[in-house]
């Protein structure tokens, strides 16, 4: 297995079974649907079909850190059966995160970065991240889990039949 640079594999999660583990630093892991950084910029996003079930926005200024106005917005999203939870704020203070808190990708009506969607063949889905994966590992594994390097969010892909069927995304 030679994961590609972008990937910024980092090591090997505990894999059981049918599920191969990969703790990564990617920017990918983080901003799965290129960089968001609030609810304005999904319009312009390839989230932007996207319905907002449920919005939230709350302000606060915390002198100690910044006198500027801080902000946190958190969303649901929803486009059929697809589902979305998303959480942006501008916290000069925060660390490494992403937006996704949850939800799951369940058909080919949403794009990921790079590209990734559901119904395309797991050759292809390896061949994005890793310039040699050995089909013997590819045949052994139908889940793969692609964890955050600081502790923030985890992408399980799920494969059925050689090609995707199920993108879960899971706030830790």
């Amino acid at each position: 297995m030679t994961p590609k640079n972008f990937f910024d594999f980092n090591s090997l999660g505990k894999s059981t079974g049918d599920t191969l583990h990969l703790v990564t630093c990617s920017q990918y892991v983080y901003f799965p649907f290129g960089k968001l950084t609030d609810r304005q910029s999904l319009e312009i996003s390839s989230l932007n079909n996207f319905s907002v079930k449920e919005f939230k926005r709350d302000t606060f200024t915390n002198l100690d850190v910044s006198p500027n106005l801080q902000w946190s917005e958190s969303m649901d999203l929803q486009l059929g059966d697809n589902k979305l939870r998303l959480f942006f704020d501008n916290n000069p203070e925060g660390s490494m995160h992403g937006y996704i808190r949850g939800g799951q990708i369940v058909d080919d009506k949403v794009a990921l970065s790079e590209d990734v969607r559901v119904g395309m063949s797991l050759e292809t889905f390896y061949s994005l991240f890793f310039s040699h994966f050995p089909v013997e590992l590819q045949k052994k594994y139908r889940v793969l889990k692609f964890e955050s390097c600081v502790t923030d969010v985890t992408h399980i892909y799920t494969f059925d039949s050689g090609q995707l069927s199920l993108v879960n995304f899971v706030s830790q």
